[in-house]
C-alpha cells in the first residue's frame, strides 16, 4: 500500500477521532481513594502523563472523564495499584480487582492488576488486543513445546525476577520473541490463520498490530534481516502508536549502534557523540542500507543512544546534548516528543537538578511550597509512619538529627496521613521532633519526585539535589553528614566569618 493511501486510511479509521472518553469504574475494596488516569506519552520511554483524576465513593465507584485522540494506551492507578488499558472516545465500564495476597505492593504502582470490562463489545480495542496477545502467547507456548532448546531459552527470558512467568506478551520483556530458532513454516501457517480470523475487523490500527505481532515471531539470530526489513520496514511509515510495531522496531534494531557504527567506525563514532554532531552521526548511520530513510535513521539514533546512555565507552554529556538538539530542532514532531521524554527520564531528579515544585501541608493544615522550606543543606525523607522498616530508619535518623542538626536541616514528608492524623501520630513520637509535612496531593508528589519506594531520602543544597536518592540512615547517611560537617569546619578555618575578611590585629 502506498504511504499516502495508508495514512489516509488510518485517518479515516474508526477510533482515530478525537473526543471525550468516560470510564465508569467499579473498584470494590478501594473505597474513598484517589484515582488517576494516565496516558503513555510514547512507546519507547513509556513516560506517563496525567490526563484525568477522580475519587471513589465508599463503595469504590468513580467516574473519570478525559479527552483522547486516536487510540491511547493508558493506565489507571489507585494508590500503589495500577492497570493498563486502551482508550478511544466513548464510554467504558471497568472493574478493578484487588491485588492477590502474594503480589508485592509498592508505592510506585508496580503492582499491576488486570481490568475486566463487563459488557465489552468484541470489537472494542481492549477486547481485540487482549485476544491477539492471548493467541500470540498460545502460539509461543505450543511452538516452544516442540523445540526443547528454544523453549528453555525463551522460558528463561520470559521469567521475571521473582521466578514467575509473565502470561501476557504485551507486558513481557521486549526480547521475548528472540530465540535461537523458529519454524518458519509454522509461523507462516499461524499467520494465515490469524489474518483469516481477524479478516472481518475493519480497524487499520488493530490490523497493523496483528501484522507486527506476527513479524515479531520471525525475529531471531538466524533471521534473514534483509528479507525481514524489506517486508516490514522498507518504504513503510513509522507507526509510533501501534504497540507491536514499536516492539518489533526496537527488537530489530536492538544494539544496532554497537553492532555497526561502533564496531566499524569506533573512533569516529565516539568523537561525533562527544562533539554532539547529530548530522554527522546520522550520515554515519545512513551508510547502512537499512537507514537510508531520514526518519527511521533519526529514530534508531535516539533510541540507540537512549539505551546506551550508561555505556562508559560513550560520552554521556554528548548523548544528552544530541537528545536536546532532536528535542528542539527535529523535523519530526514525534521525535521531538520522544527526545524530550528521554531527556526527562535521564535527568529528572538527578544530582545537580532542581527538585520539582510540590505543595505540602503542615500539621495544622496550612499549605506551603516545598521550596520555601529548603534553606541551605537539607536532609529530606519521605516515609510512611507506622511502617516497621520506616520506623527503624526514623529511629536512626533521630540519633543523627541530635548530632548533625546544627549543619543540616531535617525534614520529613509523611505519606498516607492527613495533617490531623500526622499531628496525632507525632504526639506519640516526641523524639521525631523535626518539621513534618503531608502532601497536598500524594500521587502528584510521588509522580513529580519519581518516588518508587519508601522510605526514600534526598540531600539538597537549597533546591538543588546533591544526593538523589541519598543513603538511608541504615545505609551510610552518617558518612555523608560527617563529610558535610567536616567541610563546614574546613570552610570556617579558611573563612571564619563566611566570606568577610577577618580583622587584622
Amino acid at each position: 500500500m502506498r504511504f499516502a493511501a495508508f495514512i489516509a486510511l488510518l485517518l479515516l479509521a474508526p477510533g482515530l477521532s478525537a473526543g471525550p472518553v468516560t470510564i465508569a469504574l467499579d473498584a470494590p475494596g478501594y473505597g474513598d481513594k484517589a484515582v488517576v488516569l494516565y496516558r503513555y506519552m510514547d512507546p519507547f520511554t513509556l513516560r506517563l502523563e496525567r490526563i484525568a483524576q477522580g475519587h471513589t465513593d465508599a463503595t469504590g465507584h468513580a467516574v473519570i472523564t478525559a479527552d483522547v485522540e486516536g487510540t491511547v494506551r493508558a493506565q489507571l492507578r489507585i494508590n500503589e495499584v495500577s492497570a493498563d488499558l486502551y482508550l478511544r472516545p466513548g464510554q467504558y465500564h471497568a472493574t478493578m480487582p484487588l491485588p492477590r495476597k502474594d503480589e508485592v505492593r509498592t508505592i510506585s504502582g508496580a503492582t499491576k492488576v488486570n481490568l475486566t470490562f463487563p459488557g465489552l463489545s468484541r470489537m472494542d480495542v481492549n477486547a481485540l488486543v487482549g485476544d491477539l496477545n492471548m493467541r500470540l502467547d498460545a502460539f509461543l507456548a505450543e511452538d516452544l513445546a516442540t523445540d526443547p532448546n528454544s523453549g528453555m531459552d525463551a522460558v528463561a527470558k520470559a521469567r521475571n525476577r521473582q521466578g514467575r512467568m509473565e502470561p501476557d506478551s504485551a507486558k513481557g520483556r521486549p526480547d521475548l520473541f528472540i530465540s535461537p530458532r523458529w519454524n518458519e513454516a509454522r509461523v507462516d501457517t499461524f499467520a494465515r490463520k490469524l489474518h483469516k480470523f481477524y479478516a472481518g475487523v475493519e480497524d487499520p490500527w488493530f490490523q497493523s498490530d496483528v501484522e507486527y505481532g506476527l513479524a515479531g515471531l520471525r525475529l531471531g539470530p538466524r533471521t534473514d534481516d534483509r528479507a525481514l526489513f524489506n517486508r516490514f520496514l522498507k518504504d513503510r511509515p513509522v507507526l509510533y502508536n501501534v504497540p507491536e510495531y514499536a516492539r518489533f522496531l526496537s527488537n530489530f534494531f536492538a544494539d544496532f549502534l554497537l553492532r555497526f557504527p561502533f564496531r566499524t567506525n569506533t573512533v569516529q563514532f565516539q568523537r561525533e557523540i562527544k562533539n554532539a554532531s547529530t548530522d554527522s552521526l546520522k550520515a554515519l548511520l545512513a551508510r547502512n542500507d537499512f537507514l537510508k530513510d531520514d526518519r527511521l535513521c533519526e529514530l534508531v539514533l535516539i533510541t540507540g543512544l537512549y539505551a546506551q546512555e550508561a555505556n562508559k565507552e560513550l560520552d554521556r554529556a554528548g548523548i544528552l546534548s544530541i537528545l536536546g538538539q532532536i528535542k528542539e530542532k527535529s523535523a519530526y514532531a514525534e521525535h521531538r516528543l520522544i527526545a524530550a521524554n528521554m531527556l526527562w527520564d535521564l535527568t529528572a531528579m538527578s544530582v545537580g537538578m532542581k527538585i520539582p515544585a510540590v505543595d505540602l501541608l503542615d500539621t495544622a493544615g496550612n499549605a506551603l511550597p516545598l521550596d520555601k522550606l529548603l534553606d541551605g543543606r537539607t536532609c529530606l525523607m519521605l516515609t510512611r509512619p507506622g511502617n516497621s522498616f520506616g520506623g527503624q530508619e526514623l529511629a536512626a535518623m533521630a540519633q543523627l538529627q541530635v548530632e548533625y542538626g546544627n549543619v543540616v536541616h531535617f525534614i520529613c514528608i509523611a505519606l498516607d496521613r492527613s495533617p490531623m492524623e500526622l499531628a496525632a501520630w507525632l504526639r506519640t513520637q516526641p523524639k521525631f521532633n523535626w518539621p513534618w509535612y503531608a502532601p497536598v496531593e500524594q500521587q502528584r508528589l510521588l509522580d513529580d519526585l519519581r518516588i518508587r519506594n519508601a522510605p526514600v531520602l534526598f540531600m539538597l543544597d537549597g533546591n538543588l539535589l546533591t544526593a538523589s536518592p541519598g543513603p538511608l540512615p541504615s545505609q551510610g547517611l552518617v558518612n555523608l553528614l560527617h563529610a558535610i560537617r567536616a567541610k563546614d569546619a574546613e570552610d570556617r578555618k579558611l573563612k571564619p566569618d563566611r566570606g568577610v575578611p577577618a580583622p587584622r590585629h
